[in-house]
């Protein structure tokens, strides 16, 4: 080699060097074994060591004894000319690298490791002090795992910053079926071993290294780049299981474009196939991603063109029979619950445009019906909890005392109201413009006594389920007789719903029940017109200060 050539070669180390310092702030080597044999970098600074005081040490030693399954699988799994982060990394205490305390010291970092087919079985490593996904919280479960309650606020933060870099992700859901049963039958160590396995394998292939989620039995969902291959991912999920678990992937790509709308149906796709079960991930979840596509594309655009039915059901006095006013009810298709779609319009946040459409839709059926007409609206509990959404009810309605004493709203709600104060002072709102308030359901889902203690309504509707059942002596007519005598006292009246008998009709009069809707008085109508005239009667106890605005 002439002197020219060395100086050529030492230029061209140098310049590598320089290029790999653009991205990093450490760079080193490591063997088979995972013994660093080369560091050049801002090592110091990470460590508390120099570069060269690395070289000889296990790379493991870098870290945090929680990343030693992600650095097993990093080595054992990438092929010749295989490139995988940069990931997340929690670093080792100062402290047990050297014997000096650590002031300030960094606790994460960004890792990426490369395998240079010329190199063999050597890793090219990059460290960075810029860790990727530094907008989530960087936490994980007792088995390694992204908590599942947090995974789709995580999944949507990184597909805005891949977008940002001209990325796409997509939501990879892996099904190993029997896993479970599987891991049971091994002694405690050899599962433990298994379960960091297995999360080592999702973290290292997800984007950032962020990791999986456990959403189902046996079922993980994972964050990954769209050009990496489904083959890899099961290969290595299959490995970290011992073998001959034959995983199955479904894959759902995700627009950058339209993060939050494709995330919102990323989380509803995510509850419809946990809770359908049964079929495997590469049958079972694409039907579901394609079928929730589907479905949120149909109801953007039946709440863009107003392309929903409303029937009337009326809703009597017990004790006269008489009409008081009528409930509307929303129908979709004859092949689709009402109540599936609306569940499927909360995920998606769609909820609050039907319902302002749904507000809309009443107000002109009010103005074109005589001033004796009431209808009751059910809105959405999350819609009310949202900011402005309020206002644009009141604007809706008008100023006119008239039409929103016509306008009852119904309050209905599939998700539970975590802060019952701000419930209250926004129904505070609807009553002083007019509006008489009922809480629908009462007795399901979240609906407990705090909504009693709390919420200052005018009326609760006793859920349907303790009304049908609903017979002389009964569990379901203690409760009821209890919960009229409770109202009462708090000037609460009450409505039945689903009565379908002339018994129990009867029977929920004697109760104490003040109102009462179902096929035993009328089957849902097409227009709000009922032969009874209505009633300018209400019941008699109200809460001090309640005005009566029911026309």
């Amino acid at each position: 080699m002439t002197a020219q050539d060395a100086r050529t070669d030492d230029a061209s180390v140098v310049r590598l060097l320089g290029l790999a310092f653009a991205g990093a702030d450490l760079v080193f080597e490591i063997d088979s074994d995972g013994v660093i044999q080369f560091a050049l970098g801002a090592a110091e600074r990470l460590t508390g060591l120099a570069d060269r005081k690395l070289v000889g040490m296990d790379w493991a030693g870098l870290f945090a004894r929680s990343e030693r399954a992600l650095l097993a699988r990093l080595r054992s799994d990438l092929t010749g000319g295989e490139r995988r982060g940069p990931m997340r990394v929690e670093l080792a205490p100062r402290e047990t690298l050297t014997s000096r305390p650590a002031t300030a010291a960094p606790s994460n970092a960004s890792l990426s490791v490369f395998r240079l087919p010329q190199l063999g079985s050597r890793l090219s490593c990059a460290l960075s002090l810029g860790a990727p996904v530094t907008g989530i919280a960087y936490s994980r479960d007792a088995r390694g795992l992204t908590p599942a309650d947090s995974f789709a606020d995580s999944a949507n933060f990184l597909v805005q910053e891949a977008a940002k870099a001209g990325l796409s992700l997509s939501l990879d859901l892996v099904e190993v079926q029997g896993l479970r049963d599987r891991l049971a039958r091994l002694a405690p160590d050899e599962a433990e071993e298994a379960r960091q396995s297995l999360q080592a394998a999702l973290r290292a292939d997800s984007y950032g290294g962020v990791g999986g989620a456990e959403v189902g039995l046996d079922r993980f969902a994972v964050m990954r780049t769209s050009e990496s291959t489904p083959e890899r991912l099961l290969k290595s999920v299959d490995a970290a299981t011992g073998g001959n678990a034959r995983p199955t992937l479904a894959r759902l790509p995700l627009d950058g474009a339209e993060a939050v709308q494709n995330m919102r149906t990323m989380r509803a796709a995510l509850d419809r196939y946990i809770e359908s079960g049964g079929e495997a991930a590469s049958r079972g979840f694409q039907a579901t991603v394609a079928r929730t596509l589907k479905d949120s594309q149909r109801f953007r655009e039946i709440v863009a063109t107003g392309a929903f039915d409303i029937a009337y059901q009326p809703v009597v006095s017990l004790e006269t029979g008489e009409l008081h006013h009528f409930e509307a009810l929303v129908r979709f298709s004859k092949d689709t619950s009402p109540a599936e779609t609306i569940q499927l319009a909360e995920e998606l946040e769609m909820i609050q445009a039907f319902d302002l459409s749904l507000v809309r839709s009443l107000v002109r059926e009010l103005g074109r019906e005589p001033k004796t007409t009431r209808i009751a609206a059910n809105l959405s509990a999350h819609s009310l909890m949202i900011d402005g959404f309020l206002d644009e009810i009141l604007g809706l309605v008008g100023n006119g005392l008239d039409l929103r004493s016509r306008l009852i709203i119904e309050i209905t709600e599939t998700r539970r109201i975590h802060d019952l104060d701000r419930a209250n002072v926004l129904i505070a709102r609807l009553r002083a413009a007019g509006h008489v308030v009922c809480l629908d359901d009462f007795g399901a889902g979240a609906a407990s006594l705090d909504y009693l203690r709390l919420l200052e309504v005018d009326f609760i509707k006793i859920d349907g389920r303790y009304i049908q059942s609903l017979t002389e002596g009964s569990k379901e007519a203690i409760l009821v007789k209890h919960l009229v005598a409770l109202c009462g006292e708090l000037g609460v009246a009450t409505i039945a719903e689903m009565i379908e008998t002339d018994e129990v009709a009867r029977l929920s009069q004697t109760l104490g029940v003040h109102l009462g809707q179902g096929w035993a008085f009328s089957r849902p109508l097409d227009r709000p017109k009922w032969g009874p005239p209505p009633s300018p009667a209400r019941p008699a106890r109200t809460r001090p200060g309640t005005r009566e605005v029911w026309g």
